[in-house]
């Protein structure tokens, strides 16, 4: 990959994440959104340290739910792009691809399988998408599909795995 960024200032800012680090990362972008009391069953999960996959009874809407699911679907409302930690429903409007995905079942981080990769670092993220781009061309590397993530300064670029097991 080195020889696709050469000259442009490039660090890899993320890459393999657990389940818990998608949570504190959708946490982390709740409250930088002022998001992060917006539901009571959010606020009592980050205080009790509930498991993640822990459901609860929301009365409001008579479904039984992740304590996340509706901060982390808020996030989607308001734009902020962010997989879940186990999978879930979309709760709120949520539109990507020129459809609204609300009710759809968003899957994991590629993160969370150790096949996402972030780019970043420098000022130049157009540049950054243009050494990614050159970089899945040439086949020469593990890419197969990557995408500008303004929100986050980055070039996400999903990855192939390369050994592990045989099938």
């Amino acid at each position: 990959m080195d020889k696709f960024f050469e000259g442009e200032p490039t660090e890899v800012t993320d890459g393999y994440r657990t389940t818990h680090d998608q949570l504190t990362l959708i946490m982390q972008k709740l409250a930088r959104h002022g998001k992060d009391h917006e539901f009571s069953e959010f606020v009592n999960g980050v205080e009790n340290r509930w498991p993640i996959d822990k459901t609860i009874h929301i009365e409001d809407i008579n479904r039984d739910l992740f304590w996340w699911t509706r901060a982390w679907s808020r996030l989607l409302n308001i734009g902020e792009i962010i997989n879940p930690p186990i999978a879930s429903e979309v709760i709120f409007d949520y539109v990507n691809d020129g459809r609204n995905k609300k009710g759809e079942i968003i899957q994991i981080s590629n993160h969370q399988r150790g096949l996402a990769v972030d780019f970043g670092g420098g000022k130049d993220l157009m540049a950054k998408a243009k050494c990614v781009l050159a970089a899945l061309q040439s086949r020469e590397c593990f890419i197969h599909n990557y995408r500008v993530e303004r929100g986050n300064n980055c070039v996400h670029a999903d990855c192939d795995q390369i050994g592990g097991g045989t099938g």
